[in-house]
């Protein structure tokens, strides 16, 4: 004979103190992304002073000068455009502690065109204009109709882009100055992923299936984007003795982490991937490296060869007509 089931209260409030927890843990760390923003606050010019007291001066090789100057116009503009975007975020987010977080965002990036902006002019190194292609993605993201796209193109797109891209320069220690500046600059981007992480799930849990949908083809356009942008930096790349395929996995690397860390943020199960982001699977992003940039070319087969080329021609003439 079964024994009487122990009568369960209704409704079951112990689980409602549960998730208010939950929610108030995820808007106390928002908050706090705001507050360390504050307390991490460093004012360029003084860095900037310093360090070059440091090194006694900002020296670039003359054989990286070009390189350097054409692959930071991409990352300085980014900075302005990021800067913009979050002064957009910090108006239109609709919760108080994403608005926090967006404000204290506005501070790091305009402090960052600033300074790289400064570092180039004292080191006399002009800045071309931006590939047609980085410059087509980040007038994309600066023109996006909606919360949720301006957010990700943001937040995991350049920032996610940008911290790799600097974490390489900075390995790479192609100028003292540089380096140690870059330390500065890398803490703050890993604050900016956060917001994304910690608040994107919340957003696209409001959306509808449609929305999420152009949210997932607005960043697969994003994606295409940045690997034809890359195609032209790879001769800036090589010059500066950053291995392209080393920066691709780091960059695949940042971005799986950030979509790992987004499903925990809403509870999913793992393996599973928040509704309307846009990635690639860990052997996808294996292919694709291997195919743009594998570790021996002359070892390819020859029709991988023949795409390669391919793709070359079409990044580099589709870029003449855009540009």
């Amino acid at each position: 004979m079964l024994g009487h089931a122990r009568t369960q209260p209704f409704p079951p409030y112990d689980l409602l103190d549960e998730w208010a927890g939950r929610a108030t843990e995820k808007t106390e760390r928002l908050e706090r992304l705001y507050h360390n923003t504050r307390d991490h606050s460093w004012d360029p010019r003084i860095v900037l002073d310093e360090l070059e007291a440091k090194h006694g001066g900002i020296r670039v090789p003359a054989d990286r000068r070009d390189a350097l100057g054409h692959l930071f116009t991409v990352l300085l503009w980014g900075e302005l455009a990021a800067w913009n975007i979050a002064a957009d975020l910090a108006r239109e987010l609709p919760d108080v502690d994403a608005k926090m977080a967006a404000t204290g965002q506005v501070f790091d990036e305009a402090r960052h065109f600033t300074v790289l902006r400064e570092y180039f002019r004292r080191a006399d190194i002009a800045l071309p204009r931006v590939n047609p292609y980085g410059e087509r993605l980040l007038r994309k993201i600066l023109g996006a109709p909606s919360v949720v796209e301006k957010l990700y193109g943001m937040q995991l797109t350049v920032e996610n882009m940008a911290l790799a891209i600097f974490k390489r320069i900075a390995a790479a220690r192609i100028e003292p100055v540089l380096t140690d500046l870059l330390q500065y600059i890398e803490r703050d981007e890993s604050r900016h992923v956060a917001l994304g992480v910690l608040y994107l799930p919340k957003l696209l849990g409001r959306t509808t299936a449609l929305e999420r949908a152009r949210n997932w083809w607005f960043n697969f356009e994003l994606f295409i984007l940045t690997m034809a942008g890359g195609e032209l930096l790879d001769p800036h790349l090589v010059a500066l003795d950053i291995d392209h395929r080393e920066l691709g996995i780091t960059v695949a690397r940042l971005h799986r982490q950030v979509t790992h860390r987004m499903a925990d943020e809403a509870g999913l199960p793992d393996g599973e991937t928040v509704e309307g982001v846009y990635g690639l699977t860990e052997r996808q992003h294996t292919l694709l490296t291997d195919f743009l940039h594998p570790v021996d070319r002359s070892k390819m087969p020859r029709a991988q060869r023949v795409a390669r080329e391919l793709f070359h021609h079409a990044a580099v003439g589709m870029a003449r007509v855009l540009g």
